[in-house]
């Protein structure tokens, strides 16, 4: 897929080893399949064979990250070794509506630039603000508040290389009744949009309407399945939402809830939309798995459509 080059959200939690030297050994101690999960020269060879040559880096992940690889230039290396790049990196802007907080929003937002740049990344796929638990509903001004630093974040972004995507969460203080007030209100120029097909769907939004509508700005997407689209706000706006006790997912493989894909690719063919897509499983039991099945669902379902 020339157009299309497909990244995989860094979902793995804590990795213990850069390489497991005596692989046969570590597997005796326990028997199990957990030498086959920690090490990051294994997990990075599995992005290469299921086709993935990007992987979008969490956050959460960097300080155990640089703990075995000393600096983000050296992960990109040890990567780009087995065959994957550092596609960008998530953030979240917590507290952006709280004008009193926007230096340091500003402050926490350039540091993961910085290291984006470091790691070799093009992206940075922004949550623009708080949970909607606790903070919500945002008035008008605070709607505004987001904006404004969430495009002085831009400014500084672009000025590095970097695009800012803003990646909307269904419980996200920025949620049905000012989405796209929201984006409206960020300038085009600095602020871009990473399209995460599912959360835009439980919002209420039609995914393939939104990115024709939206298609100018859209310049990555998180990629996703839900079978639950159009959540009521009882729930969207709970606390804690996203992670269930009793094991209900929001988010599954595409291919495995209702989303319309195919109409997407179609979308995606007509504007030639290129560059890259993330593939995100949060929630999935096995992530290897999901991974496979992804690929194949794109690249045996989609990939016809659009090359």
């Amino acid at each position: 897929m020339n157009n299309i080059k497909l990244s995989h959200m860094s979902h793995w939690k804590t990795v213990p080893y850069k390489e497991i030297n005596n692989f046969r050994e570590f597997y005796y101690e326990d028997k199990s399949n957990t030498a086959y999960f920690s090490d990051w020269d294994r997990i990075l060879r599995y992005h290469a064979a299921t086709g993935y040559e990007g992987i979008e880096v969490a956050p959460w992940d960097v300080t155990d990250m640089m703990r075995l690889f000393g600096t983000p230039k050296a992960f990109a290396d040890f990567a780009h070794e087995r065959g994957v790049a550092v596609s960008g990196m998530f953030h979240g802007a917590e507290g952006s509506h709280d004008k009193s907080m926007h230096e340091q929003v500003l402050a926490n937002a350039k540091q993961n630039i910085d290291t984006i740049v470091a790691f070799g990344g093009q992206h940075m796929n922004v949550c623009p603000t708080s949970n909607y638990y606790g903070v919500g509903p945002l008035t008008r001004e605070e709607v505004k508040n987001s904006a404004d630093i969430l495009t002085e974040i831009g400014r500084y972004a672009t000025d590095k290389g970097v695009k800012i995507g803003l990646h909307n969460e269904f419980f996200c203080a920025i949620n049905k009744e000012n989405h796209r007030e929201f984006i409206e209100l960020t300038d085009p120029r600095y602020v871009h949009y990473c399209l995460d097909t599912a959360q835009v769907a439980i919002i209420g939004e039609d995914m393939v309407k939104f990115y024709d509508d939206y298609h100018e700005r859209i310049c990555t997407f998180h990629l996703k399945d839900t079978a639950t689209p159009k959540l009521p706000d009882s729930i969207r706006y709970g606390q804690d939402v996203e992670i269930q006790d009793d094991g209900t997912r929001w988010f599954w493989e595409p291919g495995e809830g209702i989303l319309d894909f195919k109409g997407l690719w179609q979308l995606l063919k007509k504007y030639r939309f290129k560059g890259w897509m993330t593939i995100e499983t949060d929630g999935t039991p096995d992530l290897l798995a999901s991974m496979a099945l992804t690929s194949y669902y794109i690249n045996h379902e989609l990939a016809d459509i659009y090359r």
